[in-house]
């Protein structure tokens, strides 16, 4: 029996669905991105070896972020990046959360609501850091969002990884003042406080989108009661280095929510698929019907042009120049554009060498076919 993936599902029950749920035509390129993935309708490539022997023919990946069946060069290369870019030295990493309350807003207005939450955090980030009483400096540090919790609901918040202290203006090196070095609860009345603003002001200009069941004044209300509750802003014990931390959140960059070695099987138009509890600690298993499951992969495929990772401070790109400077402080040297990580590498990385059949030459080019060619090719 074949083992269950989201794509093997999708091509099963995909047009059942779309038959009944109307989809924004961002998430309908996405399914069938991941319903082609690997297959002839999206071509192929052959690869030849450096002596002209053809190796193979393989069918072209679909590249969309999240595909959770074709992105393990991609993920390499930006963890490698990324690693080349961290300093050596400890990194916290806080959770940034929104209150379920406001979910019906985030789904009618998920790009503005993504951007806005983005600047909220950073800004929150930016005045506290800034400030002397704590620190006084530019620490540099990564947001990333995520939109699910384990078991897939709709549960969107900010990874936040910083590094513990900051470059001066004057280009030295300073740790925070302070034991505890920004405090959760001022954090957490910032960021409300901007966040909520943020969406009045949205709702004043026009610009946020209202369930239809919730008038204006009901959402103002709303957020004049949000206002004056805590929110849930997680503080995890300091990192010695962020690079574990950072591994962590490049696996959800790319991918999207879902793993296919989470799924179990499928029986009777129900999926079992299993994930590990942030309460428990343990592994849970969860069984929903096909329809309900696919409904949950679509609560979280990526707006266009949106990133789902963004660098700030001294990580920010613009300030690779004020990096190198932190960078002497930790024995660092400058960063430098590496060589990209290509094929043979990784795959030798992974302990699988390629290498020709006939002569054991090096693979070394790939021409891509049309799904025409490709299948001529194999006839």
């Amino acid at each position: 029996m074949a083992k269950l993936t989201i794509q093997s599902l999708l091509q099963t029950h995909l047009e059942a669905y779309l038959q009944n749920h109307k989809l924004a035509q961002y998430q309908y390129k996405a399914l069938r991105a991941m319903r082609n993935c690997r297959t002839a309708k999206l071509g192929g490539h052959s690869v030849y070896c450096e002596n002209g022997h053809l190796h193979g023919i393989w069918y072209n990946s679909c590249k969309h972020r999240n595909c959770p069946q074709c992105h393990g060069i991609a993920s390499e290369r930006w963890q490698l990046k990324l690693n080349e870019l961290m300093l050596n030295t400890t990194h916290h990493h806080w959770v940034f959360t929104i209150p379920h309350d406001l979910l019906p807003l985030w789904r009618y207005n998920r790009a503005l609501f993504q951007q806005l939450l983005f600047k909220c955090v950073s800004d929150t980030i930016k005045k506290l850091s800034s400030d002397n009483k704590y620190l006084g400096a530019s620490p540099g540090y990564l947001l990333a969002l995520h939109t699910w919790a384990r078991n897939l609901v709709l549960h969107p918040h900010i990874h936040c990884l910083i590094t513990h202290g900051g470059l001066s203006s004057d280009n030295q090196w300073v740790t925070p003042k302070r034991t505890v070095f920004l405090p959760a609860k001022v954090m957490m009345a910032i960021f409300r406080g901007k966040l909520l603003d943020g969406l009045r002001k949205s709702a004043k200009r026009g610009e946020l989108i209202l369930p239809p069941d919730s008038p204006p004044q009901q959402t103002l209300n709303l957020c004049n009661k949000l206002g004056r509750t805590d929110w849930v802003l997680h503080c995890c014990d300091p990192y010695k280095y962020g690079t574990s931390v950072a591994k962590y959140l490049g696996r959800y960059i790319k991918g999207g929510a879902v793993r296919n070695s989470q799924l179990l099987n499928m029986n009777n138009d129900t999926v079992l698929f299993r994930y590990q509890s942030h309460q428990t600690k343990h592994t849970e298993y969860l069984k929903l019907d096909v329809e309900h499951f696919i409904g949950r992969i679509i609560n979280h495929i990526s707006v266009p042009r949106l990133m789902s990772l963004r660098r700030f401070g001294l990580y920010h790109s613009a300030g690779r120049k004020v990096l190198n400077h932190a960078r002497v402080h930790f024995k660092q040297s400058a960063v430098t554009p590496a060589q990209e990580l290509n094929w043979n590498e990784y795959l030798a990385s992974k302990s699988q060498i390629p290498c020709c059949q006939y002569c054991q030459g090096k693979l070394v080019s790939l021409i891509r076919r049309s799904a025409r060619e490709l299948i001529l090719a194999t006839v």
